[in-house]
Order: C-alpha cells, then sequence, then structure tokens
C-alpha cells in the first residue's frame, strides 16, 4: 500500500454511543450524501490496495463521520471504513464499549449469510449427523481440532436430550498434517461421531470421501469461514468459536 491510510488502534476501534439504525428513507438518503460516491473510493481502493477490491455500496457508518464500504473480495464481503471526503480508508473493527459487541463483525456476517441453496448445499456436504430432535445446526470441525473436541462434546449432550440436531462438516485445516486422510476414512469407511472423537484414519481413501472433503473446503473458505469449530444456523448466520450450551441454545432460538 503506497498511499497514507490510517489503522485504527492496531486493526481496532473502540468507541461508545454507536448509532446503528437509520430511520426512514428520507434521513437514509440525507446521510448517504454525507459519504463518498462508490466511484470515489473505487478510485481510492484501486491506487491504494494491490488485492482486487469492488466497492459495492457507501453509507454512513456506525459511528458519527465514519462511512461504511462494503466491498467484495471474490466471493467474500468485508467491511472498510472511510471519512466524509475518502481520502482515508480506515481498517479495523468498530466495538461498542456499553456490551462489547463487535459492531464490525456482526455486518460482515449479517453480508454473508447462507442462502437456502446454499444451506442446501451443506446438508450435501455433511458427513454424518448428530441427534434426530431438536433444531438443525451445522457443525465445521476438524478431526484434530482440540477446541472442536469441546464444541462435539456440547453437541452430544445437548442432541442425546433431543435439544439439537447437528449436521457434521468435515473441514480439514491445512496444516493439520493427515486431518484431511482422517476426513476421509471417516467418511469412506462410514465411522461417524466415534471415528471423529478418535480421529479414525485407514487406507481407504475412496473416490466419495475425497470429493466432498475437497468440496466442502472449496465451498467454505469461498464463504469466508477460515477456522474451527463454526456453527452456521439454519437462518443462515455462523458463529466461529466454540458455543457453551446456553449460548448455543440462544442461537438456535434466533
Amino acid at each position: 500500500m503506497t498511499r497514507i491510510f490510517v489503522l485504527l488502534m492496531v486493526g481496532m476501534i473502540v468507541l461508545s454511543n454507536v448509532a446503528v439504525a437509520q430511520q426512514g428513507d428520507k434521513k437514509a438518503s440525507a446521510g448517504a450524501a454525507e459519504c463518498p460516491s462508490v466511484a470515489t473510493i473505487q478510485e481510492f481502493v484501486n491506487n491504494t490496495f494491490s488485492r482486487p477490491l469492488k466497492v459495492e455500496k457507501v453509507i454512513p457508518g456506525p459511528v458519527k463521520g465514519l462511512c461504511q464500504v462494503e466491498v467484495k473480495l471474490g466471493n467474500q464481503s468485508r467491511v472498510i471504513y472511510s471519512d466524509k471526503t475518502g481520502q482515508y480508508i480506515l481498517l479495523g473493527e468498530v466495538y461498542r464499549t456499553k456490551d462489547g459487541e463487535n459492531i464490525t463483525k456482526n455486518t460482515v456476517v449479517e453480508l454473508n449469510r447462507f442462502t437456502d441453496d446454499e444451506l442446501k448445499r451443506l446438508d450435501d456436504l455433511s458427513a454424518f449427523s448428530i441427534g434426530e430432535k431438536g433444531p438443525v445446526v451445522y457443525l465445521v470441525t476438524d478431526p484434530q481440532c482440540p477446541y472442536c473436541k469441546k464444541a462435539e462434546a456440547i453437541i452430544e449432550e445437548m442432541a442425546g436430550k433431543g435439544q439439537v440436531h447437528a449436521k457434521i462438516i468435515l473441514f480439514p485445516l491445512r496444516f493439520h498434517k493427515g486431518a484431511k486422510e482422517e476426513s476421509i476414512s471417516i467418511i469412506c469407511d462410514n465411522k461417524g461421531l466415534e471415528g471423529l472423537k478418535n480421529r479414525y484414519r485407514s487406507d481407504n481413501q475412496c473416490e466419495t470421501g475425497v470429493k466432498k472433503v475437497n468440496d466442502t473446503i472449496q465451498f467454505l473458505q469461498s464463504k469466508g469461514i477460515t477456522g474451527t469449530p463454526t456453527y452456521i444456523f439454519k437462518n443462515g448466520r455462523y458463529h466461529s468459536g466454540v458455543l457453551k450450551a446456553e449460548a448455543l441454545k440462544k442461537q438456535l432460538a434466533r
């Protein structure tokens, strides 16, 4: 990056009294006029960043004087910020100090919601299920991920009580040596939850298993998911990181 840009406290800005809602079309139109045009921001972005970012929308941001810029990087929607003139780009996350809510993250999750067709795609990519009753959640997991073991244990206990129906998506991370082969083996030999818990691996790397794992990796990465565990809910929203039972129940109830 050859031009000046502002980093918000090493990529994070913590501000209070965030105004999120825009009231009425008239107010929204007036607010939009306070921000640079899409063309203005696109020109600056083209001259500043080496990665191809397509500016989709520029609207008033969550803080007065800050404009929210929605950009596309491949298939993924991202959020950056600018000042009212478009001369400065701000990279980082906006937090609300009152409750610690990450406004930027919530916006990005909303922009990248899974569509109904994409949720059906997850059904096809599921390796196996845990439980038969309760609301559905897709659990993206890796056989070697220690945090995933905690998430799986919580899911298993809830499923035993009929509180959740979890569809398991095997998403081996590149830096976990052998995790891909383990995932393929679990699918090919139909080892299910026990295979996942015990890191089952065999020489059976069947074509069906290889295709499912490769398709899973490609699809989830295209949606911006890079880590495990990740929960994907039927409303299209997702959450990365372990959720305790009560927090998971709240998400499932939305």
